[in-house]
Order: C-alpha cells, then structure tokens, then sequence
C-alpha cells in the first residue's frame, strides 16, 4: 500500500498493522518455553488482560515548509506504538520483535528517520501489567 497526503493517517495505520500481524509477535515464558501470540489492537483490551498485546495508537502528523532559498515541504509521521506483557522480559519481547519488524519493512510513502522507547513501568491493577512504548518517526516530502 503507498502512502498518500489524502490517506496519511488510515493508510500508515494499516500498514503498520499488516506488517505487525505477518510478523506474529510473541511472548516466550522464561520457565517452561512456551509461547503466547501478541493481539495486535487500536485501543488496550482490559477484558484480556493476561494476553500480551500491541497497541497501535492513532497517528500524529506534523507538517512543515522550510524556505533555504526555495521551498521544500515535510511532514513528520510519528507512530505510537504500546507493548504491554505480564513481565518486564515478556514486554521487552514485543518491543524487540516490533522494533526489527518496523526497520526492516519499508513503507512506501514514506521514510522511517528514528525510533524511540521509555522504559517499561508497572501498571497499577490486578494482573500487574507491564507497559512499553516505542515511537517510530517517519518523513514524507
């Protein structure tokens, strides 16, 4: 799929997802070896709070014309995406297979420049979830 000014927003959204769901993220248990496959979602599902999941939030876009003796229009593309495990190793888990699957599929449209991640913190509820988010920003001239 390309990326284009009118479908910006749905169209990087649904790439993502499309590469996410073909590189099928898990989590792997330190102790007995078995695996649990990520949803991959567009908002936290509390009624699965035992299943690892991966949140593709809506898409932000900044747009700029920068003048250096002419004129050169951008836009900035940030993708937000929340790794959520049951344990700080599971959400480090997702957050690596996210981060390799997103670096190594190009999106056409547009060009990934950098991604980021905050540490993993401990969400206050019953199933004592574990959060980490990871930012990717991409360029479209």
């Amino acid at each position: 799929m390309t990326i284009t000014d009118s479908t910006i927003y749905t169209s990087t959204w649904s790439d993502i997802r499309t590469k996410l769901i073909a590189s099928a993220p898990y989590v792997t248990n330190s102790t007995t070896g078995a695996t649990t496959a990520a949803s991959i979602l567009a908002t936290y599902n509390d009624k699965l709070p035992n299943r690892p999941q991966i949140v593709i939030e809506p898409i932000v876009k900044n747009e700029d014309t920068f003048k250096f003796g002419g004129t050169e229009g951008k836009k900035f593309i940030n993708v937000t995406i929340e790794c959520y495990a049951t344990n700080g190793l599971g959400v480090d888990q997702l957050a690596e297979q996210v981060e390799v699957t997103l670096k190594a599929n190009d999106i056409n449209g547009i060009d990934l420049v950098g991604n980021t991640s905050d540490n993993a913190i401990n969400i206050d509820n019953e199933e004592k979830y574990q959060l980490k988010v990871l930012t990717f920003s991409y360029d479209r001239e």
